[in-house]
């Protein structure tokens, strides 16, 4: 009983309330003869489902039934605990609530202490006689709730009374002063370059001051001819205008000495508040503009005070005692049984006393049952041995079964141990499995065997019926079993060897025949395999039959193909069949069979070309070149360039001109081309743009700009390569807008423009090329175009380059820097 609500009647006390007494009130329990499970029935069930002997193999040779005695003793611990809150005007009381003075509230509740300690004695004792009260009906908990609360309530003094009190923050003005300018109005500036500076780096020069500028002379040289003629030379000079390029260093017109006035704060380094709009001051954080607050003390009713009262607890403890005269077996029960198992098994249990302790202040009551226990205790004789049995409890739970189980199944082992100890003399070519297997059933068909078997086969660490036989006799089945199991694997593979490799070799010279030898070695593997199949097959039908199902079989297999004789197994059935086989193959002499004359004819007519590389598709067209150059397969557009450009297809000419520029598509080791060698590629590859451009195609343009730019085969005119370049990138051509945005963020005889970087790399990005989204993630790292750099949008567009195979973006993405 736990109960949770007292009537106000309770509180009143009662003079007349039942005292302790020693009657017992509990009638115990009593079995039918019909309904008392037999000790003897129960034993002779046991070796019957789990020995292979008969229940009349058990004779009984005497029998003790007795009711063993003993109490168990229920305390319970009282506590009175004095409760006490702080209450605002919020507080509700109930009808039995007492309001009183401040100075009383704690007083008069601790004044309670006793008279309810006293109640709820008498109320745990009046319940604990009540009949049909089980021993252990009372939880742990609050057993005798408060009935009366005492309580009182002043004006809160925080807020007079009012409910709300002034904000501290603003003291009541609403606003206070901006946290983020502290009332000054303005705040630095923080444009990237600026941080209150005023000044920024140039753009031009990139801080530096100074400018690089290509300067293009003419200069006049004397060449000499020199010409020969019967045997004499003679050399004649003429003037010619050459063009030479040099650097020249000069001041940025466009800052000075690197810096600008910062367009955001206009030179002044400071801005104004972003935060109170340039006025000093925001609205109250605390208070949100309100101005007070609501008192916390008194939650905004006004009032404050405190209310105490007394709960009673009780904390139940269970014990168990027996007589002095108690045998060693009933003591060994109480050891192994807890109390509530105990008191759940017992033919009866009655209340025999409930005692209060201290009445005046009770703070333990105790209750005294009296209970009998039944202890059966048989002598029996099986296999001309005796055995010591006891049982006890109303379900009769062994508390020694004297090993008999075991005992009455040593025998199988036995006979299966001594079937493995003569195997091993044998001889290394016995195939004998009959002596194993007969001894292998009679210990599988034993029902605690087979459950210790399949505890065995299923890999689990604690074997079947603990309680019926030790572990000794378990590791002992493990290992008998397991030695058979291995055994009879061994032996039905020397059984089945010579069979598995007589069809092999049968099957292969049958082959050779009408198919010759390589056809006759493939068909003897397959039916090497075959063999191999069948014998598992052999092992599974055996076992089945042994263990008592095929899951058992598999599970058996599966645990001696873990040990050597396995694999020796193994050899047996493949190695003699296959290198039959091999023998047979390389053995037998060649068939071959001559052509027919018409064949011979047809072979005699065809010519023998020499080795050519892979022809071109006949459906080439210089539009699928350019498919296949931006799906990445530069080795095959290059190929189906060269020979559409032989074909005269004037629209391969800008891709393949591009191709051979630039050296891509080649074949061979990949390293760094000479000077020599980039030269004689530009030099192939001039004429090919040039025909390209009358076409105006997109990788002319684009190859174009880049001689221009650079210089190749063509005097230097950044100015026209860019708009050139220009040109491409607005065919949608990636290439040229990826040279674009290096030449402004290189800024390569053009100043550095970031801007204009950003947008052309962004435009290739947008055209699936993963340089230059890792191009533009290394922009972001440093800060190029923007206010500061942003290096978790730096890192996403890594990880999305490095997605797509760029080599670069994943090194930046696993080091976490580029």
């Amino acid at each position: 009983m736990n109960p949770s609500t007292e009537t106000a009647t309770d509180t009143q006390g009662s003079e007349d309330m039942p005292q302790a007494s020693a009657t017992a009130l509990t009638v115990p329990l009593k079995l039918d003869k019909e309904e008392v499970p037999s000790v003897l029935g129960k034993l002779r069930t046991l070796v019957q489902d789990k020995t292979r002997f008969e229940p009349q193999d058990i004779t009984p040779l005497g029998e003790e039934d007795v009711l063993q005695d003993f109490s168990l003793q229920a305390n319970y611990a009282l506590e009175a605990r004095f409760e006490q809150r702080v209450i605002n005007g919020y507080f509700a009381p109930s009808g039995n609530d007492c309001h009183c003075g401040s100075h009383e509230v704690g007083a008069l509740a601790h004044a309670q202490e006793k008279e309810r300690l006293r109640r709820a004695a008498a109320k745990l004792d009046n319940a604990l006689r009540q009949a049909g009260q089980a021993y252990n009906g009372v939880e742990a908990g609050v057993y005798l709730p408060h009935a009366v609360k005492y309580w009182h309530l002043d004006t809160c003094s925080n807020c007079h009374g009012k409910g709300r009190i002034s904000c501290h923050t603003c003291h009541g003005s609403t606003t206070e002063t901006c946290w983020n300018c502290h009332g000054g109005r303005t705040v630095s500036c923080d444009a990237y370059g600026c941080y209150g500076s005023g000044k920024v780096s140039c753009s031009y020069c990139s801080g530096s001051g100074t400018v690089a500028e290509q300067v293009t002379d003419y200069v006049t040289v004397q060449v000499p001819t020199t010409t020969y003629s019967n045997g004499s030379s003679h050399t004649s000079y003429h003037s010619e205008t050459r063009t030479q390029y040099r650097t020249e260093h000069r001041n940025c017109y466009h800052c000075s000495y690197g810096k600008v006035t910062c367009n955001s704060c206009h030179g002044s380094g400071n801005i104004n508040c972003g935060t109170c709009r340039a006025s000093g001051s925001v609205t109250c954080r605390t208070c949100s503009g309100v101005g007070d607050l609501r008192c916390n003390p008194c939650d905004g009713s006004g009032k404050v005070g405190k209310a105490a009262w007394v709960d009673v607890h009780v904390a139940p403890g269970y014990s168990v005692s027996l007589p002095k005269q108690a045998t060693d077996d009933a003591r060994r029960i109480r050891d192994k049984e807890s109390v509530h198992s105990l008191a759940a098994i017992a033919s009866s249990l009655a209340l025999a006393k409930v005692s209060i302790y201290n009445e005046d202040q009770p703070q333990e009551v105790d209750a005294l049952y009296g209970g009998k226990l039944r202890i059966v205790r048989l002598d029996a004789a099986c296999n001309a041995e005796k055995h010591h049995l006891v049982a006890y409890g109303t379900d009769l739970r062994w508390l020694t079964l004297d090993d008999i189980v075991e005992k009455l199944l040593r025998g199988d082992l036995k006979a299966l141990s001594d079937a493995l100890a003569g195997s091993a003399d044998d001889g290394l070519f016995s195939a004998h499995v009959q002596g194993l297997l007969t001894p292998l059933r009679d210990v599988a068909a034993s029902e605690l065997n087979a459950d210790v078997i399949e505890s065995v086969l299923s890999g689990d660490a604690d074997h079947a019926h603990v309680d019926v036989v030790s572990a000794e006799y378990a590791q002992n089945v493990r290992t008998c079993v397991l030695g058979a199991l291995r055994q009879v694997y061994t032996r039905l593979a020397k059984q089945f060897w010579w069979k598995s490799a007589l069809a092999a070799l049968a099957a292969a010279i049958a082959t050779w025949f009408f198919a010759g030898r390589g056809a006759a070695a493939v068909t003897g593997l397959l039916v090497t395999g075959a063999g191999y199949w069948l014998f598992n097959r052999k092992v599974k039908t055996v076992l089945s039959e042994a263990l008592g199902g095929e899951q058992q079989a598999e599970r058996a297999m599966r645990i001696a193909g873990k040990g050597r004789r396995n694999q020796l197994a193994q050899v047996l059935i493949l190695a003699p069949a296959s290198l039959a086989v091999l023998a047979a193959s390389y053995g037998l002499p060649v068939r071959v069979r001559a052509p027919s004359p018409p064949a011979q004819a047809a072979m005699a007519s065809v010519p023998v070309a020499p080795h050519a590389p892979a022809p071109v598709p006949p459906d080439a067209n210089s539009a699928k070149a350019v498919k296949l150059y931006e799906n990445g397969d530069k080795v095959q557009a290059l190929a189906m360039l060269e020979s559409l450009v032989g074909k005269g297809d004037a629209g391969a000419y800008g891709l393949y001109g591009w191709m051979l520029l630039m050296g891509e598509g080649q074949s061979g080791p990949a390293t760094a081309p000479t000077a020599q060698q980039r030269q004689a590629r530009q030099v192939a590859a001039k004429p090919l743009v040039g025909k390209g451009l009358l076409k105006n195609d997109s990788y002319a343009l684009t190859a174009k700009g880049v001689m221009l730019a650079e210089g190749w085969q063509e005097p230097r005119n950044m100015a026209r390569g860019l708009d050139l370049l220009k040109q491409a990138a607005n065919k949608g051509n990636a290439q040229a807008m990826h040279l674009l945005g290096l030449y402004h963020v290189r800024g390569y005889q053009i100043p550095v423009n970031h801007k204009e970087a950003r947008k052309w790399f962004t435009l290739a990005a947008d055209k699936g090329s993963a340089g230059d989204i890792y191009n533009l993630g290394l922009m972001d790292w440093e800060g190029a175009g923007l206010k500061r750099p942003d290096r978790a949008s730096a890192m996403q567009r890594w990880k999305i380059a490095a997605a797509m195979g760029e080599e670069r973006a994943i090194k930046a993405v696993a080091q976490g820097q580029p």
